[in-house]
């Protein structure tokens, strides 16, 4: 009795186990990689709010890290007298 489900009636050898897993995995990596047009057409539609949204997201965090930077030098030259 098999006790892979996916294996119920049928047993691979292991030539076609490794080319299933090789075009498994091929599939799976042309999905995720966008080229460089694909990513300008998504990039052209985002609407302007998006990309407000997403400007202000990237200033908060350069803010922040400004911030946090200059405090550190502060306490860097406080304690190092």
């Amino acid at each position: 009795m098999d006790k892979d489900p996916q294996n119920n009636n049928e047993r691979l050898t292991r030539q076609q186990y490794r080319q299933q897993q090789t075009t498994i995995s091929n599939d799976s990596k042309e999905e995720q990689q966008l080229s460089r047009t694909d990513q300008k057409i998504e990039q052209e539609q985002l609407t302007s709010e998006q990309k407000m949204q997403r400007l202000r997201k990237r200033l908060n965090i350069a803010i922040i890290s400004l911030v946090v930077a200059i405090i550190i030098v502060y306490l860097i030259l406080f304690f190092v007298k």
